[in-house]
């Protein structure tokens, strides 16, 4: 979902769509039965702000890419035991999707712990994820909005994603729209889709920003173009109405296919009301 150096050590997909934005187009998404999902970060491909034996660490990472769970499990617990806190971030995540050891959410929140106390932004980001999910931990916003601040602030594009849906959901922290624009923007210049196709929702609707269509259009196309199933759908929708771009009807069909393609119920339904039939 998110382009990273390490982006297939993601874990399962993020949630934080209409639970969080509260808008009404967001509402009607998939997402809306749901409090929020997790979508657990891993560790990238630089330096760690601690670190045992980087070889070990590589040698773990390289087996873990290549899909050899049992040796990157070895390999990255050593590692993770001398200090590395990459190497306890990636440790953590094996952990929370059971690659080469059963999965066990417990023992994952302690290595992502470890390495966020040692400044590990992706870890940190993990953390506050899985405070706002309540997964392995109690529910805790505070302490997910601590985390995802911590992150950000260390300069984790989806740590700044998600601190300002908690602005904008009131979660943890004051409900703020302008906090919450800041922190969206942020992370949408940084290339974050989620980020840029709440942006889109933002002008769109008009929530501590003027109403827009023309720049909620654009940050749509960022994130359809990086494959956000749901700003694909609403870019299709402008293209058809000409609803902050020149009306094209191919463009149109181009994008509400590729969100229907992907499973995005809102896309298919429109598809069928204009009798092109995606099942």
């Amino acid at each position: 979902m998110r382009s990273r150096g390490l982006a297939n050590w993601a874990i399962v997909g993020i949630c934080l769509l209409a639970a969080m934005l509260g808008s009404s187009a967001m509402a009607a998404d998939d997402a809306s039965g749901a409090d929020v999902a997790a979508d657990f970060r891993t560790a990238g491909t630089e330096g760690s702000p601690a670190g045992g034996d980087r070889s070990v660490f590589e040698s773990g990472r390289e087996a873990l890419l290549a899909e050899d769970y049992a040796t990157a499990y070895r390999l990255l617990r050593g590692a993770a035991e001398d200090g590395d806190a990459q190497a306890q971030t990636a440790l953590g995540g094996m952990l929370l999707a059971g690659q080469g050891v059963a999965a066990n959410d417990a023992e994952a929140l302690l290595w992502y712990r470890k390495a966020a106390e040692q400044g590990d932004a992706e870890a940190q980001t993990n953390l506050g994820l899985m405070h706002a999910n309540g997964r392995a931990v109690a529910r805790d916003d505070e302490a997910a909005v601590k985390w995802f601040r911590l992150a950000a602030e260390n300069g984790e594009a989806a740590a700044k994603s998600y601190l300002g849906e908690m602005y904008l959901a009131g979660r943890g922290v004051e409900k703020n729209e302008t906090e919450a624009v800041k922190w969206l923007h942020m992370a949408a210049l940084h290339g974050d889709p989620e980020a840029q196709s709440h942006l889109g929702v933002i002008f769109l609707d008009g929530r501590g920003v003027a109403k827009d269509d023309a720049e909620a259009a654009q940050w749509f196309h960022r994130a359809a173009e990086q494959g956000v199933a749901f700003a694909q759908y609403q870019l299709g929708i402008s293209y058809a109405q000409g609803r902050g771009v020149d009306q094209d009807g191919e463009e149109a069909l181009k994008w509400l296919t590729n969100a229907a393609l992907q499973g995005l119920d809102l896309a298919k339904n429109y598809l069928r009301e204009s009798g092109n039939i995606i099942r």
